[in-house]
């Protein structure tokens, strides 16, 4: 029998940066886990990474372009790489599912996608530590990206 694959939403933390974004995808594409994201996560990372260009570029018409240019190559991979879950909340559900209330879409793509990780660099939003050690709600577990990426096995050979 197959061996169950590896589900994880992952966090706008991190595929911010350039490195680990390109590990995650990277492991996605051996097929080490499926990689799940929300419209709440495409948002921010076009928020932040947007804000990131302008202080570093400017507002050129250049420099705009490029960053036109830059968002849609990392969208395109992006978008081959991960599996988009509505994370709109309905009117049964509790909003008061972590400390940080704006991380709720987190539990509700993985709550809807049948994934084990939350994987995120935004450690202290994360659940309080259970008695193993790790941050976990709902049997959902919120973990960096290095230590996700080596639970996964994705520094070995497929």
């Amino acid at each position: 029998m197959a061996a169950k694959t590896v589900v994880a939403v992952l966090d706008t933390s991190v595929l911010y940066g350039n490195a680990s974004r390109r590990a995650l995808v990277d492991a996605i594409r051996c097929g080490r886990f499926d990689g799940v994201w929300s419209p709440h996560v495409i948002g921010e990372l076009y928020r932040v990474l947007t804000i990131r260009w302008l202080r570093t570029h400017g507002f050129a018409t250049t420099s705009l372009a490029e960053l036109s240019r830059a968002s849609k190559d990392m969208m395109d991979v992006l978008l081959a790489a991960l599996h988009l879950v509505d994370t709109s909340p309905s009117a049964d559900e509790a909003l008061t599912v972590l400390d940080d209330a704006d991380d709720y879409h987190l539990v509700r793509a993985a709550r809807l996608a049948g994934a084990s990780f939350v994987v995120s660099a935004n450690t202290r939003d994360f659940p309080p530590k259970n008695t193993e050690g790790r941050h976990v709600f709902e049997d959902i577990e919120f973990i960096e990206c290095a230590p996700f990426l080596a639970r996964i096995g994705a520094n070995e050979a497929p």
